[in-house]
């Protein structure tokens, strides 16, 4: 074991599996932590962390640390300049994932216009009583939203194409390339939000897509819209949608992440009428996961070894530590 590198691994043996990290064994010696590690940082080289915040504080007891590999694509809880100061890397894993969150917005938004959580417990319950189950929507000629054409984006495009809908997305970069594909229209956010039956969240929690969906927001949307988010929760204000929902400004909200995760049992938004929830799923497949952890070794590997990571973040495009 002398020489070896040491990884710790934040993420639990279910998201990255142990054949995964093992294959490191020949040039780091691996160990999985939990609750609050500070005492092993002191000696990592690098980690693979989840949600946890890493800035100034987490990098001030690991003298050591030379790559943080962020399990996801989002990586808004690393301080990425911070990082950058002390010459350490910030890898993520993009591209794999975009797929599962995909399919996993379009099953939110079809779980909400066809009641599926309450069409499920109607049938166990209140099917043999004969009561009425109420009518979903169609989804042919609604209008669907695209806020973010990023590589999640464009999948959710992909899927919406064969459901007859009328595409549009609004992205500080144009994409003539999907819009001719896929017969979409770019526009600004102020028509998107005017003109969406469904509109689907894609976008990096940025300081200027902080709370973007706000009172406001819901204000120039249509009473009938439904709001979708698998991106951060951080993006919408969640005191807004709670109150968006129960004033009837808009006709509901389907939601994977939310501000604070988890999400309180006792939160207001929870109470809120209309609501479809999962507890930040989106990427939770077993293949995913697996393409995920896999992406973070790669990354872990390549610095170890004196090596750009083929993943790091765009901020460190240029970076060669």
């Amino acid at each position: 074991m002398a020489g070896k590198s040491r990884v710790l691994i934040s993420v639990g043996k279910t998201n990255c599996a142990e054949d995964v990290a093992k294959s490191l064994g020949d040039i780091a010696e691996v160990e999985y932590v939990s609750g609050d590690y500070a005492a092993q940082r002191s000696g990592a080289h690098a980690v693979i962390v989840g949600g946890e915040r890493v800035d100034d504080a987490y990098l001030a007891v690991a003298p050591q640390l030379r790559i943080v590999a962020r399990f996801g694509v989002g990586y808004d809880a690393v301080d990425v300049a911070a990082c950058t100061r002390r010459r350490i890397y910030v890898g993520h894993t993009p591209e794999v994932l975009s797929g599962a969150v995909a399919d996993l917005t379009w099953a939110l938004i079809l779980g909400w216009m066809r009641h599926l959580p309450a069409g499920d417990q109607y049938t166990r319950t209140e099917w043999h009583k004969r009561t009425p189950f109420p009518f979903g929507w169609d989804l042919a000629g609604k209008t669907l939203g695209i806020l973010g054409l990023g590589r999640i984006g464009a999948e959710v495009a992909k899927r919406g194409y064969g459901f007859g809908l009328r595409m549009l997305y609004s992205d500080v970069i144009g994409r003539p390339d999907m819009e001719t594909a896929y017969q979409m229209r770019r526009v600004d956010f102020e028509t998107l939000l005017r003109e969406s039956d469904i509109l689907t969240v894609h976008v990096p929690l940025q300081d200027t897509a902080t709370k973007l969906l706000d009172a406001a927001a819901f204000r120039k949307m249509k009473r009938s819209a439904l709001v979708v988010n698998t991106s951060r929760g951080g993006v919408i204000d969640q005191a807004a949608l709670a109150a968006a929902l129960t004033d009837g400004v808009i006709a509901g909200a389907a939601l994977d992440v939310f501000e604070k995760e988890p999400i309180p049992p006792d939160a207001p938004l929870l109470k809120a009428p209309h609501l479809l929830v999962m507890p930040h799923a989106a990427s939770a497949t077993w293949e995913t996961r697996r393409r995920m952890a896999e992406r973070c070794v790669e990354n872990v590997r390549a610095c170890l070894e004196g090596r750009r990571p083929p993943f790091a973040v765009p901020e460190q495009r240029e970076c060669t530590f």
